[in-house]
């Protein structure tokens, strides 16, 4: 009789086996082959069956994410009613919120005219900073809580609008660049003892700053640091 021939092990697979006899089952047992079968059925069905773990369903913008956009937007929105500068006048404290910087826009406006460029620069690029940081916080809420539709468009969106949180930082970094150059007080420190009577620098800005101030900047730097990782 002729001996059995070797065979190369790359061919030892269905539909390239050259032993004789009968193929070795497919499936390891009835059972594997009944999951397969459901597996197959529920595809049929509409209902895609994918392994345990897929990135394919892993969300773009995480819980975490959602948590902090949230904090730092809604931040950015109640800001606006803080106290954003505080100070002593005689015997009263006397604070003002964002929104009553923008009411006394006029007459703070009017005061720095007597100061020169640099404390007209500073009024302006606050007062835009004070309308812009809840306007900007409104947005990006829309977008983080809108309808998800795609996930790669829900994506985006949430991303091109939180960086507009960019933009509030480099407002940001103006008005502290200013408030370091500084300005002459022509008038003296009108009864603010917090002021310099001769000029107004960055310690008297920070001395004069209070809990809304510090929040919105704060909640400024989250959102731009988010929108970096998104």
């Amino acid at each position: 009789m002729a001996s059995k021939e070797k065979v190369d092990p790359r061919f030892r697979y269905i539909g390239f086996e050259v032993h004789p006899g009968k193929a070795k089952s497919f499936w390891k047992s009835e059972e594997e082959r009944k999951i397969y079968e459901e597996k197959v059925k529920g595809q049929k069905e509409g209902v895609q069956a994918e392994r345990a773990f897929s990135f394919i369903h892993v969300e773009m913008v995480s819980t975490a994410d959602k948590f902090f956009l949230t904090l730092g937007n809604l931040i950015l929105i109640v800001g606006l009613f803080l106290p954003w500068f505080r100070f002593t006048y005689g015997d009263s404290a006397v604070q003002f919120s964002g929104l009553g910087v923008l009411a006394n826009l006029s007459f703070v406006g009017s005061l720095a005219s007597w100061s020169g460029i640099a404390a007209q620069l500073e009024v302006i690029v606050l007062s835009a900073l004070i309308v812009l940081a809840p306007l900007v916080g409104i947005l990006n809420l829309a977008m983080l809580y809108r309808g998800r539709g795609a996930e790669e468009k829900y994506l985006r969106g949430v991303k091109n609008s939180s960086r507009l949180s960019f933009l509030l930082m480099l407002l940001w970094v103006f008005v502290l660049v200013l408030a370091a150059v500084g300005f002459a007080m022509p008038l003296g420190n009108l009864g603010i003892p917090q002021i310099g009577m001769e000029s107004f620098n960055l310690l008297a800005f920070l001395t004069t700053a209070s809990v809304g101030f510090y929040l919105t900047f704060a909640a400024s730097w989250l959102n731009s640091t988010m929108a970096l990782f998104l």
